[in-house]
């Protein structure tokens, strides 16, 4: 350890002669100027180190000893130091840096978004730019609170949006709003109408009067739970009066759904001409320069290849990129496909379409068959899927919920 802050103090290596040198020895003793490293060379010269800073003290303490002393070597930091101090051009660079460093420190260089999910984070920059937070603004100047409060009401998708500055780094902490309830408006009378054919299998009205019982074969469009309600007294053959009220409930129906897709049996592909062309452009902040154009490509069809790197200094990303744009020139001939390929293709497309409607209803696959067909050049795949789902659906009726004491006044007859 005391090797090392000898190294970075900087030290003088010195030769001390005279009649009689230990005399130094003493006096730097007694004015505790530490030494070490001590070789005698014979009884009237020896070699040792100070350090840097005790080299004029050292001087005064051999002349009192009537001791020559003879500089042999410098070294350390403390030497390399006043090297370097002799050297403006260096001293004024250095103190250039450590200006910029301490000034650039309180800008904002790098945004950082953490927190969300669905809403994208181009969106919230997009957002901050407007309110005055974005790279190259000076950090102690943005109001951080008023900020957030600003960017969020441009953000339905957030609830909660924070900005902390440290430095040159402005963190953004948001959090993603909930999805609010559906709000059902039980003013409105509305019946649960079938949405596809099928066989029930379980039927429970939750509001409303239940029209089918289970097994029964059911159409499209047909009233599975009716909200229009006739009312009797006790003995009345005729309703006295109606009421209204929006029905609810799950009908569970055995259902064969039949999907359908179709593709070309040739596709236009790209043939490149071994034409390319690459643009470099120089991105600082807000300014945008073209450090290298190359010439233009000259058909019009291209494909267009951008990859931006970004400047890192010391590990730490600067708000300057360069991006390199390529354009690849190419034809379009016609050329048939695979068949087994598309026929794959578009069993992936039927597959995800049947599960998604799937999920809209609640529902399962019992079973699935692809049919496949050649026609005109075009490849068709039909899917055939026997499915168990809600195939119940709202249809609200005019008026609002409620007695009506008119039997005519409301809907059709009940239906026996």
């Amino acid at each position: 350890m005391g090797r090392l802050v000898n190294l970075v103090r900087g030290y003088v290596e010195l030769e001390a002669s005279g009649a009689f040198p230990e005399r130094l020895l003493n006096l730097c003793a007694q004015e505790q100027t530490r030494f070490w490293r001590l070789q005698w060379n014979d009884e009237t010269s020896f070699v040792f180190r100070v350090y840097y800073q005790d080299l004029d003290r050292v001087k005064k303490l051999a002349d009192r000893a009537m001791c020559t002393l003879t500089e042999r070597s410098r070294g350390g930091g403390g030497v390399a130091a006043v090297n370097l101090m002799k050297r403006w051009g260096f001293v004024a660079g250095l103190a250039l840096c450590l200006l910029a460093a301490t000034v650039l420190s309180r800008f904002i260089w790098v945004i950082e978004v953490t927190g969300n999910e669905t809403v994208s984070t181009a969106a919230i920059l997009s957002q901050l730019r407007r309110v005055g937070v974005r790279p190259g603004a000076y950090g102690p100047a943005i109001p951080q609170r008023e900020a957030a409060n600003d960017a969020l009401l441009g953000l339905p998708g957030l609830s909660y949006l924070a900005i902390n500055v440290y430095g040159a780094r402005a963190e953004v902490i948001v959090r993603e709003a909930d999805e609010p309830p559906e709000v059902v408006d039980e003013s409105v009378p509305a019946d649960i109408v079938a949405a596809a054919d099928g066989i029930i299998e379980e039927i429970q009205p939750e509001s409303g009067r239940a029209m089918f019982a289970d097994g029964d074969v059911v159409t499209r469009g047909e009233v599975l739970i009716t909200g229009d309600m006739a009312l009797y007294e006790t003995g009345a053959q005729a309703p006295s009066g109606r009421m209204l009220v929006r029905a609810a409930g799950l009908v569970r129906a055995r259902t064969w759904r039949t999907l359908e897709e179709t593709m070309p049996l040739t596709a236009m592909v790209k043939e490149y001409t071994g034409e390319e062309v690459s643009r470099y452009d120089l991105e600082i902040l807000w300014g945008r320069w073209e450090i290298f154009k190359n010439s233009s490509i000259s058909d019009t069809r291209y494909d267009k290849i951008t990859k931006t790197t970004p400047l890192v200094l010391f590990g730490a990303e600067l708000p300057a990129r360069i991006t390199a744009t390529t354009l690849r020139g190419y034809t379009l001939k016609e050329e048939p496909i695979d068949r087994a390929a598309a026929e794959a293709e578009l069993r992936e497309l039927l597959s995800a379409q049947l599960d998604r409607l799937m999920a809209e209803r609640n529902g399962e696959v019992l079973r699935a068959d692809y049919v496949t067909r050649v026609e005109g050049g075009r490849l068709t795949v039909s899917l055939l899927a026997e499915c168990r789902e809600d195939i119940g659906r709202t249809v609200e009726l005019p008026g609002e919920s409620g007695y009506r004491a008119d039997p005519g006044a409301a809907g059709e007859t009940e239906q026996e």
